[in-house]
């Protein structure tokens, strides 16, 4: 469980807090529940998480997603969009988030007790999957051009993939990976999609990433350049972050673009 305190008069970080939990499964076939006792003692001893901000925002991770056009969207039925793609969870709510940039709508759930948990000490809190500012900032971040760019983001046991051309969304989708050379092969496949050569094609990566994964040698043989992805160039931090600790968190210091 990680926090941080973005100041938005001075556009910078002023706090970032993490605390570790024996809650580590994250994969697809993981269950997603969350044994909110573990997280009881933090909220209760942490007095931070109770102060009172102007908003306050979660971002919860899980490859339980599904994105919606706009123009079809319907509130109404957005449980129903969610499980139809994967199926349903006991325990959970599901909740949604318009992702402007893309003109799309991501639907996703979030164990009860969690958002229980969570609303009484913030009451006001928004809640957000790792899609929306995972694809706003990249997005906002590449500059409109005819080549496309492909950014993924690694979680422990499997990665998100965004496909993005002309600073419009083509892809979003997330994969398990099993294999260092998994996500070598979503990306040729992403290419073969749009029929275009891996070799004119960018790559943008991050996420938990403890040291270089194995992925990105594989990757360099195949694309054309590989770059590592930032948190949106408008923010400051107040303290130095030590890498790749500072990686493991770029959708979430990005979040703020979202609300």
């Amino acid at each position: 469980m990680t926090f941080c305190v973005f100041n938005t008069v001075i556009n910078k970080y002023i706090l970032l807090c993490s605390y570790s939990s024996f809650i580590t499964d994250l994969s697809p076939d993981s269950s997603q529940s969350l044994l909110v006792n573990a997280f009881s003692p933090i909220f209760e001893e942490d007095n931070k998480l109770s102060l009172n901000y102007k908003s306050c925002s979660v971002l919860w991770i899980s490859p339980r997603c599904t994105l919606v056009p706009d123009s079809l969207f319907n509130p109404d039925e957005a449980e129903l969009y969610l499980n139809f793609n994967h199926g349903i969870v006991k325990g959970e709510h599901t909740l949604y988030r318009h992702i402007r940039p893309a003109n799309l709508c991501s639907v996703f759930s979030c164990p009860e007790d969690l958002l229980n948990l969570i609303w009484t000490y913030q009451p006001r809190t928004h809640f957000f999957h790792q899609s929306s500012p995972f694809i706003e900032s990249i997005i906002a971040g590449t500059h409109p051009s005819e080549k496309m760019d492909v950014a993924i983001y690694y979680y422990p046991g499997w990665c998100d993939v965004v496909v993005v051309k002309n600073n419009k969304l083509l892809f979003y989708n997330s994969f398990k990976i099993n294999a260092p050379a998994d996500s070598v092969y979503y990306f040729v496949g992403v290419a073969n999609m749009f029929d275009i050569d891996p070799k004119s094609i960018k790559i943008i990566y991050t996420g938990n990433l403890q040291q270089l994964p194995p992925e990105i040698a594989i990757l360099k043989g195949f694309s054309g350049s590989i770059i590592e992805c930032e948190p949106y160039n408008t923010v400051s931090f107040s303290h130095c972050i030590a890498e790749p600790f500072r990686k493991n968190f770029i959708n979430l210091f990005n979040l703020y673009r979202c609300e």
